[in-house]
């Protein structure tokens, strides 16, 4: 039964369980399970699993341990555990369409489904879908109609917005597109209500990151941010809001690079001025906050319009000052960058002015097997276009002896099988 497919929607659940208040799962058949259900007036949960299904089993270990957990659905329902391989579970895997592991299904004694989970949902979500069924919450559409009433219910509000991701994870197809609009819609309407200088706490910040994840120009809510910065590190902390102003200026200067826009070059003042409470204690070797991401940018910005001659020139600047603070991955980006824009075939000259960058990368110790094996294999080929076929054989041979410490299998052996490939072209 591996067609079975798991779900691509995996959150981090945080918090470890214990044995003393996990789920109750009922061991005898589904039939037995479905007539103490009717009997005690409960609905029936059912976790359909597998014995190979890692999800299910982050599930079982995760989640069904924790106490809140447990005693809740102890207390409102009859639950059971059902393996989809089993033979005698065949009927009522098919009856309930199980395709997706884990599928988690919210019975009645009718033996409708009353509210289906599809893969890995975090314990806070998964009490909140139990306490909808056993009509102790509201469900995500019912708080949207109440919020659309009670229009001026800032508080509403927010609790439909922190609800909003795991649903609209549930939805597919219109539906789906239907959701984020509307959500992308109340979330713009929640902003302007209660204003950036209001919303200086964890649970509106959460808001801030899950809705408004890439910066703008002229971009209020990223402003206001930065305008009320020492409040909402004071509530929040300065890591967390250091990181997602970061992350948004970052990647707003990365796409006017890409797009060819010099006006990078005046958003880059910025550093010196409203934003140097974030940038300015972060290390960047001998260079400046300020001279480290204008290298970076310039570099990336030439990189992008194929001055590929000054695009080296500034990384290499960038490489010499912050030496001392890079890590593997400042050297390997770079090169994915560059192969990535010329498809993998690059200009005349620029094979052996990435060879350096690679070398650098290797001598890091905390290089994964998967990440070195990759590395060495476009060192081969760099060394392989320059005419030096001794030692492109030697990195790639390298990488095959590399390749052995991956503990995925299926990459391994896929790794090896390309790089056994090259070596014949050798």
């Amino acid at each position: 039964m591996r067609y079975i497919k798991f779900s691509l929607v995996i959150l981090f659940l945080g918090l470890l369980g214990t044995v003393s208040a996990q789920i109750t799962f009922f061991e005898g058949t589904f039939e037995d399970a479905m007539a103490k259900a009717k009997k005690e007036k409960k609905e029936l949960f059912v976790d359909f699993y597998a014995d190979w299904c890692q999800p299910c089993k982050l599930m079982a270990s995760e989640v069904f341990t924790l106490p809140e957990v447990g005693e809740y659905f102890n207390k409102n329902f009859v639950s059971i555990q059902m393996n989809v391989e089993a033979p005698e579970n065949k009927t009522i895997v098919q009856k309930y369409k199980v395709e997706i592991l884990p599928t988690l299904l919210f019975i009645n004694g009718k033996g409708e489904v009353v509210r289906t989970i599809n893969g890995v949902m975090e314990p806070g979500a998964l009490l909140h879908e139990a306490k909808v069924v056993r009509g102790d919450a509201l469900s995500f559409e019912k708080l949207y109609e109440k919020v659309k009433k009670e229009k001026k219910n800032l508080d509403l509000r927010q609790e439909l917005l922190l609800q909003a991701p795991v649903f609209i994870g549930t939805q597919e197809g219109y539906n789906r597109e239907k959701w984020v609009v509307r959500i992308e819609s109340l979330f713009d309407e929640y902003v302007n209500s209660k204003k950036l200088e209001n919303m200086a706490n964890e649970e509106d910040f959460s808001l801030l990151v899950m809705f408004h994840s890439k910066k703008a120009k002229n971009d209020f809510i990223f402003d206001g941010l930065v305008a009320n910065y020492e409040q909402y590190v004071e509530k929040v902390g300065k890591s967390e809001v250091d990181n997602y102003i970061i992350t948004l200026f970052n990647g707003y200067i990365i796409s006017l690079c890409r797009e060819g826009k010099a006006e990078y070059k005046q958003e880059l003042e910025r550093l010196n001025g409203d934003l140097n409470a974030v940038y300015g204690s972060i290390p960047f070797g001998k260079l400046s906050a300020f001279e480290a991401i204008n290298l970076l940018a310039d570099g990336y910005y030439n990189l992008n319009r194929k001055n590929t001659d000054v695009f080296f020139e500034k990384m290499n600047q960038y490489f010499d000052g912050a030496d001392t603070v890079l890590t593997v991955n400042n050297y390997t980006m770079p090169v994915e960058d560059l192969f990535t824009l010329y498809q993998g075939r690059l200009p005349e000259g620029a094979y052996p002015r990435v060879i350096p960058w690679l070398e650098r990368a290797l001598a890091f110790p905390s290089i994964t097997p998967q990440l070195k094996t990759r590395v060495l294999c476009i060192l081969a080929d760099c060394y392989k276009e320059t005419g030096d076929l001794s030692k492109a054989k030697q990195c790639f041979n390298q990488a095959f002896i590399v390749s052995a410490e991956i503990d995925n299998e299926q990459m391994r052996l896929q790794l090896q099988k390309m790089i056994q490939s090259r070596l014949n072209t050798l």
